[in-house]
């Protein structure tokens, strides 16, 4: 018997007045109930209920027991009822994690903006260069980019994409010249990531690259710091480095070969129920995306013919 078997039945015994109406409430067998309540006194070791051929009633015992009983019922039916809430409203913490390689700033933006709409949430937000445990480190989602690995206990909403570009300094590209495809990227100085890839879209898929160069860091800040510094050539974001190119700072290689069109994703453990909270971030998120951070050609980038090419030809 667990800590919980016999007590609706208890309930609806003294409720109704007798084993025969609490059986006919809840659709079971007067036996049943009989069991149940001879159960639940030889656990506590005391009599809960006395009977007669004409009545019902309560010992000390049954009468401190039934008054529990009625406010676990209470306390239990209120929180049935915030789990409901929490399926159709958005309540309590939720905790998110970002992609601290690329594009902090402008998913943070997009969710303090979505925490000013639902202030009732509390919110906490942090920012990694690894894959976080959403299962083993609670988190509620997480954003991460491009290919997904395969996962039974996780589930993947796309939110949208944007482009990403090779650039360098003015002074860079002056001295080293402009590469002219992939092929001619091994005599350049590769400013990367730890995984040292470099991504190309093509009409036969993607191009994953092995690249090479001196300059190897986790975030975004400090891979634009070298770009910048004029150490080599660079992959970033086109919101990353808007200003920089519109302030010349920065030149983009503005051929078809060298752009990527990369996916934003929002993880969260897997559940049939997805909380309102989670669900509505998600579709906020997607608006937000799909309204500023879309693949459309910013104005700083020019206009380019369009050119027919594959994976076969770069490799």
């Amino acid at each position: 018997m667990t800590r919980w078997d016999g007590i609706d039945e208890f309930r609806e015994v003294v409720e109704n007045g007798s084993f025969t109406g609490a059986a006919q409430k809840l659709g079971v067998s007067k036996s049943y109930i009989s069991k149940q309540m001879k159960a639940l006194e030889e656990r506590f070791g005391a009599r809960l209920v006395n009977r007669t051929t004409r009545q019902m009633t309560l010992t000390e015992a049954g009468e401190i027991f039934f008054q529990q009983c009625k406010k676990m019922t209470a306390q239990f039916d209120d929180t049935e009822s915030l789990i409901s809430q929490l399926q159709n409203a958005p309540l309590g913490n939720l905790k998110i994690g970002l992609n601290g390689t690329y594009g902090v700033r402008y998913m943070a933006t997009a969710i303090a903006a979505f925490s000013n709409l639902h202030p009732q949430l509390n919110l906490e937000v942090t920012s990694e260069t690894r894959d976080v445990d959403l299962t083993a480190e609670g988190y509620d989602m997480a954003i991460r980019y491009g290919e997904l690995e395969d996962s039974s206990h996780l589930r993947a909403r796309r939110l949208g994409s944007h482009n990403l570009y090779l650039c360098a300094t003015p002074d860079y590209l002056e001295k080293h010249g402009k590469p002219r495809g992939i092929k001619e990227l091994k005599s350049h100085n590769c400013l990367s990531g730890p995984s040292r890839q470099w991504y190309f879209s093509s009409q036969g898929g993607t191009i994953k690259l092995k690249v090479e160069g001196n300059w190897n860091c986790e975030d975004g800040a400090t891979l634009m710091a070298g770009v910048l510094g004029g150490v080599g050539i660079g992959q970033l974001p086109d919101f990353y480095i808007q200003k920089e190119v519109e302030a010349g700072r920065l030149v983009i290689i503005q051929d078809q070969w060298a752009q990527f069109n990369r996916v934003a994703w929002a993880i969260y453990p897997h559940s049939r129920h997805l909380s309102a909270k989670v669900r509505l971030l998600i579709k906020f998120l997607s608006e937000y995306i799909d309204d500023q951070l879309k693949p459309k050609k910013p104005e700083f980038i020019q206009q380019m013919e369009p050119e027919t090419f594959s994976v076969a030809h770069y490799q």
